[in-house]
């Protein structure tokens, strides 16, 4: 049994989304809603909810505001938000979740799907969002910090740290510039979609590359890195990293 409550100011998008849960997502079997954060404070602490739907942008009083105020998380959270590049960024950046306005069904049960999987416990949700709220005031998407959290801990790396990933079945190992390796849960996709803009290279199937970290371009198609490891570039990759290489001096 899932308890579920959403915080929207906009009575339609509540309606809607309430609709979508009873409709498509069994497991969520109660559900309260509020439309303000004044509002939404006392039944968080009466309610106990397991999974907070979030509206971002609110009158007076906004959703990050009522994250804030809450002393101790006992919930996992989801935004709602309309389009916004940047502070989607930062969501992602910062291992949280997030739905589009208007929320699509099929969306929002894979939302409710990877709540069921990970199921965070509360503080470590709420050590996700402090490193969302820094990310955010930073006002430049190249100074945010990677949260990368698995059952046991949760690391938070500056983009310059990370010298590549590798997949790994449905895992991605992200060897750093410290030389330690951390092992997530998150596919090599997904990080080249979070990574996408920050100049990463997907040089092979399995392979997602810092570019600050590349020292030579061999001949028999392979790349040295400054850690001593080397990366096979794909055949159907080769023209796409000479051209970059050729853009960064090498």
């Amino acid at each position: 049994m899932i308890k579920a409550m959403i915080v929207d100011d906009e009575k339609s998008s509540i309606d809607l989304l309430q609709w979508l849960i009873q409709q498509y997502c069994p497991d969520i079997t109660a559900i309260k809603t509020a439309r303000s954060v004044k509002e939404a404070l006392p039944l968080i602490q009466s309610f106990e909810p397991d999974l907070l739907f979030l509206d971002i942008q609110m009158p007076h009083e906004s959703g990050f505001d009522l994250l804030t105020s809450v002393e101790k998380w006992s919930f996992e959270v989801v935004f709602t938000t309309a389009y916004n590049e940047f502070a989607i960024q930062a969501i992602r950046f910062s291992a949280l979740d997030y739905l589009l306005k208007p929320v699509d069904e099929k969306e929002l049960q894979k939302a409710v799907e990877r709540f069921k999987a990970k199921r965070i416990y509360a503080s470590a949700g709420q050590m996700l969002f402090r490193n969302f709220m820094q990310n955010i005031s930073q006002g430049n998407k190249e100074k945010f910090k990677l949260a990368l959290a698995d059952a046991t801990e949760i690391k938070y790396v500056a983009l310059d740290e990370i010298i590549r990933l590798q997949a790994e079945s449905n895992y991605t190992h992200i060897f750093l510039r410290s030389k330690s390796v951390f092992v997530s849960a998150k596919t090599l996709k997904e990080y080249d979609e979070i990574l996408s803009g920050h100049h990463f290279m997907r040089v092979h199937k399995s392979h997602l590359v810092n570019p600050a970290f590349i020292e030579a371009y061999t001949k028999s198609g392979e790349l040295q890195l400054s850690d001593g490891s080397v990366v096979e570039v794909s055949r159907r990759k080769k023209e796409f990293v000479q051209e970059a290489l050729k853009g960064i001096g090498l």
